[in-house]
């Protein structure tokens, strides 16, 4: 039997346990007791197997690369206690990355490596095998009996780190990045400080650390992604490109440093829309390995950026990932709609309606493809199909405003834009003046229109076309400023 079998054969053994646990009779309940038991003493033999096997695997290889002359003499001990920390399992949103490659060796002092060398890799194994509290047993014991081994006291602060214990880890990685010889240790430890002050926000004092990292280790990949993060969050975002984008030159298959860059470069331009960004190499096609909530955030910030092609690519790849989920088809409909226009989109988007028909964003953008196409009845009906079921469906009173615009009926589009202005939602007030500023330019009321499309400037960030009128109303009453001076309130 293969091992994967075994192994798969035991996790079954496991879920059947707990499926049949709550009908049981107290009779089985105590030989299902009985078989976890057994269960656990399995697990703790293989455990110690494997442990065993990996501390005899490491040293053959170890000696026959020294035998092969690919180890100097010199260097036996650094590499027997070379920190190995594995990358943690992280999300896209604003996780930090806590743990270090530790890719160049460590220098770092220890004690008798032949005498604690067997308890250094018992904890390193329980480590591996994200065992944290049996790990921090082990490191405990180590850096109690060999206090001047930094590889261990390392490993020591990150199991406690991974016990939600961030105070006595702190003080763990303070001391190692005050005390160490080892550059690496010391830098890996400030990246560790700047992620346990970063979880408390403690922004500022986190982006120091990161920075201390990188200057003991300039190529500290961790703390330059994690510096970026830090300043994205606190509200930097020139500072947090300049970061990401000095990482993804090294690490360009990295979705979420791709991701910070997005959302870096989508609060740069709601800050100052005139900002033309490039997007670094790696970004310029989304990959298809990509999970799809990813993939589902890529496309949105890629389409606030107007990154339309990349949004679609995206989309793309979600419409063959989940073929029956109506937003994927309407995602992919919209962007190619921006791009190739209305012929193309609406095959697209009769699919999503097919899948929601009870969508109401669904049907809005049918009609709003349909009115951009001037057909103006077919567009008409969908808003009035709308409405039909919500007399306050603002979606719908936006589709007749615009349509009422186009059939030249100003007087009725501003009787329902003036609704919007009464509305408990601050953002739908910032609509119906943006919706009134826009009537008022069709009518050549510079003065008036300027005044309305200053009172959405509070949702400014919302609509991408306000820099671009107000440059206009400028320009019509004989004033000259930017859109940048336009859009201070």
């Amino acid at each position: 039997m293969k091992i994967e079998d075994w192994f798969q054969t035991l996790r079954r053994k496991a879920e059947s346990i707990e499926e049949k646990w709550s009908d049981a009779t107290e009779q089985e309940r105590l030989q299902m007791a009985d078989q976890l038991f057994h269960l656990r003493q399995v697990s703790d033999t293989v455990v110690d197997l494997w442990l065993q096997f990996e501390e005899r695997l490491s040293n053959t290889i170890r000696h026959i690369k020294q035998l092969e002359g690919q180890l100097p003499e010199e260097q036996k001990e650094e590499q027997t206690t070379q920190a190995k920390p594995s990358p943690g399992t992280v999300s896209a949103k604003a996780t930090f990355k806590k743990e270090a490659s530790a890719s160049t060796k460590d220098e770092s002092k220890h004690g008798d490596g032949n005498t604690y060398e067997p308890m250094f890799r018992k904890g390193e194994g329980f480590y591996h095998l994200r065992m944290y509290q049996d790990a921090k047993k082990c490191f405990a014991a180590l850096v109690n009996e060999s206090p001047d081994w930094e590889s261990g006291r390392l490993y020591y602060a990150y199991s406690l780190l991974f016990c939600e214990e961030p105070e006595t880890a702190l003080r763990e990685f303070r001391l190692l990045s005050r005390s160490a010889s080892s550059p690496a240790v010391v830098a890996i430890s400030y990246n560790a400080i700047g992620c346990i002050l970063a979880e408390e926000e403690q922004w500022l004092e986190a982006a120091q650390a990161f920075r201390a990292s990188l200057e003991i280790k300039s190529d500290q990949i961790e703390a330059k992604y994690n510096l970026a993060l830090c300043y994205l969050i606190d509200g930097d975002a020139r500072e947090a490109l300049d970061e990401i984008e000095a990482y993804l030159e090294k690490n360009e298959h990295d979705w979420e440093a791709q991701m910070l860059w997005l959302r870096a470069a989508q609060l740069l331009q709601a800050m100052d829309d005139t900002i033309e960004l490039v997007a670094p190499e790696s970004l310029r096609l989304p990959s298809r390995d990509l999970d799809s909530e990813t993939l589902q955030e890529m496309a949105s910030l890629y389409e606030s950026v107007g990154n339309y092609h990349r949004a679609q690519i995206c989309y793309h790849f979600l419409t063959e990932r989940s073929p029956k989920e109506g937003w994927t088809w309407h995602g992919l409909a919209w962007n190619t709609w921006l791009i190739a226009g209305t012929k193309r989109a609406l095959t697209l988007l009769k699919k999503a309606i097919s899948l929601s028909p009870s969508n109401d964003d669904f049907t809005f953008s049918y009609g709003w493809m349909l009115l951009f196409d001037g057909k103006v009845e077919q567009a008409v009906a969908a808003f009035r199909s709308m409405l039909e079921k919500n007399r306050e469906n603002r979606l719908g009173q936006s589709g007749m405003i615009s349509a009422y615009e186009k059939m030249g009926d100003i007087q009725e589009a501003k009787r329902i834009a003036r609704q919007f202005t009464a509305d408990e939602q601050p953002y739908i007030r910032s609509l119906g003046f943006f919706h009134l500023g826009r009537l008022a330019l069709v009518e050549e009321n510079w003065r008036l229109a300027e005044q309305y499309f200053q009172r959405t400037l509070p949702h400014a960030n919302q609509f991408r076309e306000i820099p671009i009128y107000l440059q206009l109303c400028a320009t019509k009453l004989g004033e000259h400023e930017s859109p940048s001076e336009l859009l201070q309130p």
